[in-house]
């Protein structure tokens, strides 16, 4: 599933809203880039959801252990 285009952000260990602040740097830098962002706590992971919404993206989020994995996409760029 992930792609050598995937931009991947290491958001473990930080509290909501730092992880959606980290994919809105990267996305200044990257637009439109499909992203995949591990944290480590729901509630980290639904604010990227609720995020990644608002800017007109999708977002699926997987649970992987103890980390959710949050893929975000553009669809057809």
């Amino acid at each position: 599933m992930a792609d050598e285009n995937e931009l991947k952000i290491n958001a473990r260990g930080l509290s909501a809203p730092g992880p959606r602040l980290m994919v809105k740097t990267a996305l200044e830098e990257n637009p439109r880039r499909s992203l995949r962002v591990v944290v480590s706590n729901t509630e980290a992971a639904e604010d990227l959801n609720a995020y990644v919404a608002e800017i007109g993206a999708t977002a699926k989020v997987d649970q992987v252990g103890e980390e959710f994995h949050v893929f975000v996409d553009f669809g057809d760029n």
